[in-house]
């Protein structure tokens, strides 16, 4: 009897084990890598106007946040500040140190209260200047949709984290056709 209950005891230890470690490897991945857009066809589709090509260096974000009072999961601002940095380097726009322009950006999320299919609204409003002269050569409000199903999720709070996401990523590929889209700016004096 002491073998067989030994015998259940090793096997159950051996399963809690790989089940720990399992969850360990999900939570192991930081949330601005859920964010950031694959920028890729957008790059092989057309090029930014040379003068923006490394040259814009993310301000400071604003907006984000941790989780509200009711736990209802948002972005954070570190996370948004990360994917925008991680986005405009992928597309090659980031400079590495003080670039020409600067582009400062502030998060609003539009958040369903209690939803089955869940859809966040992300709206970004973009100012981007060139620091030299202090000139706004782009600002926009971006507003974009992510949606994510029960089906998908069936956990209200994940479903609220990954429509999260979806809507922050398509804002910020759309920001970067847009920057793209941009015409030369007259040289630098």
């Amino acid at each position: 009897m002491n073998v067989a209950l030994a015998d259940v005891f090793l096997r159950s230890s051996v399963l809690a084990i790989v089940a720990l470690l399992s969850l360990a490897g999900c939570a192991s991945q930081p949330a601005y890598l859920f964010i950031v857009p694959n920028v890729k066809d957008i790059a092989t589709s057309q090029e930014p106007a040379p003068a923006y090509r490394n040259a814009i260096t993310p301000g400071p974000v604003s907006g984000g946040k941790d989780v509200s009072i009711l736990s209802i999961p948002y972005i954070s601002t570190a996370d948004f500040q990360e994917a925008l940095v991680r986005t405009l380097t992928d597309a090659k726009l980031a400079s590495a140190n003080n670039g020409r322009f600067r582009l400062d950006a502030t998060l609003q999320l539009d958040q369903p209260f209690i939803a089955i299919n869940t859809t966040v609204t992300a709206k970004i409003a973009y100012r981007l200047t060139e620091v030299a002269t202090g000139a706004v050569v782009y600002e926009r409000h971006l507003a974009t949709e992510g949606t994510v199903t029960y089906f998908e999720e069936p956990s209200g709070p994940d479903r609220m984290r990954y429509a999260n996401w979806r809507a922050v990523r398509a804002n910020l590929r759309l920001l970067v056709g847009d920057l793209y889209a941009l015409p030369e700016p007259p040289p630098a004096r």
